[in-house]
């Protein structure tokens, strides 16, 4: 809040006063402020990092308080003497002691919560920064129209200081320090060798590429806003005040709708799509901006702005931006505290405020050199549009490929069916396995993504998997396509071979052992391939009976599977998972009975069909 109150208030007052410094015009200054207050994040991180691992979270969160109060104390000379260098100075330090929290405040979460609890922790956090975040971007705002601006704004921060103190004092011990670790105090050799650490797993990497992409946007957006507002739509500071509250308050409820997507658990298939979310409505407001035809030579309040034509239209593409925005970033910070050593989250964190201030400053040059070729500020909003829609495309195929395909599964399963899952903690979260469930419709695979905590790549027919168009969205998926011996050994062999090398590196796959679609709603009698799959790759085998997709559009009943007309009407779905089959246990008949069971039309006599699969 602190932050926000006192960088918001600075750039009001740079904007509206339109103070120049070091030759340097308003805008470029506001994008210079962005620039040195992140600064620090590069050069202190990975020493922060190596402290919140090394000592008690708890405590070092508290000295950063103190630390902040002091600085607070210096900035509120700085508005006393109306000094914009020492602001600017103040502002490095401000980074510098967020740059020594920023470690703490996400590594101790998950020493506070059990894993199934993180994703609700982070945006409750999330949220509860954002409110932050609006209420010192209000205050800091509205300070600046007020009589005697300086002096308010100089007490409300060591104000704001002083409670940021009492309340740490509130935060619990958790005793999880590593004293092992050797805090490097030269500040550089730590910072190259946390950027090393956070590239040994790549889809920790991919993460914090992806947390430091929102960033660069995010800078690049919140530095054009004043002069967007000023100088484009003539709004005045409380305009201005109004347009950084909204973005706030949409990534406060981003966060919480990521939430409820989850479903408690951590979901950055959402990512990339609310990367292309973020494109369109970034698009939106470039065009706003461009065709604004309205031109005041006084500056409009919050009231007679909104009469403008396409003022409310502004108000919403930023509004929705930050809510891809809220959704973009929490499922990538709850993938990091998952995936990262214990005793090496807060390193790993603290080199992801490295890499977000790298990402940070080079949107600050970029917007400085663009103001400085004359780029419109909405063509510069149309620039960052364009490059986001790329890195969009770079997080689909390079880092949550099936993880998006799952997530989308899930959104379309629970859309038009009403599930009711039993035994979900039964599929395990890591490690080779195999999901064996009854084939009822062509929407099987579909319920089984949605109630798998991971991507799951599916055995599929190759009649199927090579029709025209396909085998491209089928690669996204990694499925593997299989045939009888009798139709083509050498693409039975090769499925057997990839099969194996799945589950050797720790793949779920998903297996409808019937082979074919049931013609009668009936389950048919499992295929040996199965077996020779787990003799070969000894993994657990998890049970799975799908139950009430018979009489759907999907599948054979009635005039047959995709034909008629479909009805909209959300199907009864039940989905019972069954304990994991231990590969020494794994019995044809007992599979096939313990699916059975779970079933509402049964099959006494199970048909037997020729062949092998």
């Amino acid at each position: 809040m602190n932050d926000n109150f006192f960088k918001n208030a600075v750039v009001m007052l740079i904007t509206y006063k339109s103070i120049e410094m070091m030759g340097l015009s308003s805008a470029s200054l506001v994008a210079m402020a962005g620039g040195v207050f992140i600064f620090p994040f590069f050069l202190f991180s990975a020493t922060a990092g190596q402290i919140a691992d090394r000592y008690e979270k708890a405590d070092i969160i508290r000295y950063t308080k103190i630390s902040e109060l002091i600085i607070m104390a210096i900035a509120g000379l700085g508005f006393y003497l109306d000094s914009y260098a020492l602001l600017m100075v103040v502002l490095f330090f401000m980074g510098a002691q967020s740059a020594f929290f920023g470690p703490l405040k996400y590594g101790i979460i998950p020493n506070l919560l059990k894993e199934d609890e993180i994703v609700t922790g982070n945006a409750y956090i999330g949220g509860g920064t954002f409110l932050a975040i609006l209420i010192g971007t209000i205050f800091g705002g509205l300070a600046t129209t007020v009589e005697w601006a300086n002096q308010v704004i100089g007490i409300g921060v060591i104000f704001v200081a002083f409670i940021g103190i009492l309340t740490s004092k509130k935060v619990i011990n958790v005793n999880n320090a590593t004293p092992d670790i050797k805090v490097d105090y030269t500040f550089i050799k730590p910072t190259i060798d946390i950027m090393r650490l956070t590239k040994n797993n790549k889809n920790v990497f991919y993460a914090v590429l992806g947390i430091s992409w929102f960033w660069f946007l995010g800078a690049a957006i919140l530095s054009v806003l004043p002069a967007l507002v000023k100088d484009v739509f003539s709004g005045d500071q409380t305009v201005g005040t109004v347009f950084l509250a909204t973005f706030t308050v949409g990534m406060g409820l981003g966060s919480f709708i990521c939430n409820k997507l989850s479903n408690k658990r951590v979901e950055v298939g959402m990512v990339p799509l609310a990367a292309v979310g973020m494109t369109i409505f970034l698009l939106d407001l470039f065009y706003v901006g461009h065709t604004w035809t309205m031109k005041s030579e006084v500056l409009v309040g919050v009231s007679e702005f909104l009469k403008i034509d396409n003022a409310f239209r502004a108000f919403m593409d930023l509004f929705i931006i930050s809510i891809f925005g809220g959704m973009f970033i929490i499922p990538q910070f709850a993938f990091i505290q998952t995936r990262a050593g214990e005793h090496e989250v807060s390193r790993i964190i603290a080199g992801n405020n490295i890499w977000n201030t790298i990402f940070m400053v080079v949107a600050a040059v970029l917007i400085m050199v663009m103001n400085g070729a004359g780029i419109s500020i909405p063509k510069i909003l149309g620039i960052f549009a364009l490059i986001n829609l790329g890195f969009s495309f770079f997080l689909y195929f390079k880092a949550y490929t099936e993880e998006t395909l799952r997530f989308i599964g899930q959104v379309l399963s629970y859309l038009f069916y009403d599930l009711e899952i039993e035994g979900k903690h039964h599929i395990p979260k890591d490690g080779g396995a195999i999901i064996a469930c009854n084939h009822v419709s062509y929407v099987d695979w579909l319920l089984v993504m949605a109630v798998a905590p991971r991507p799951v790549r599916f055995v599929i027919d190759h009649i199927y998997y090579n029709k025209p168009g396909m085998s491209f969205w089928y690669d996204q998926a990694r499925l593997i396509p299989i045939a009888t011996r009798k139709e083509s050994e050498q693409t039975l062999n090769l499925a057997f071979d990839r099969i194996a090398s799945n589950l050797e590196s720790g793949q779920c796959l998903g297996i409808f052992p019937e082979g074919y679609l049931t013609k009668n709603g009936k389950m048919r009698s499992f295929q040996p391939g199965i077996s020779k799959i787990v003799k070969k790759s000894p993994v657990p085998v998890i049970p799975m009976a799908i139950d009430g997709l018979w009489g759907s559009f999907f599948s054979h009943s009635n005039k047959g599977a995709l034909k008629g007309i479909p009805t909209f009407k959300r199907r009864k779905v039940k989905i019972t998972i069954g304990a994991p089959i231990a590969p020494e246990n794994l019995d044809l008949k007992d599979l096939e009975l313990k699916i059975h069971a779970h079933l509402s039309i049964q099959n006494t006599d199970f048909i037997m069909v020729e062949g092998e699969q």
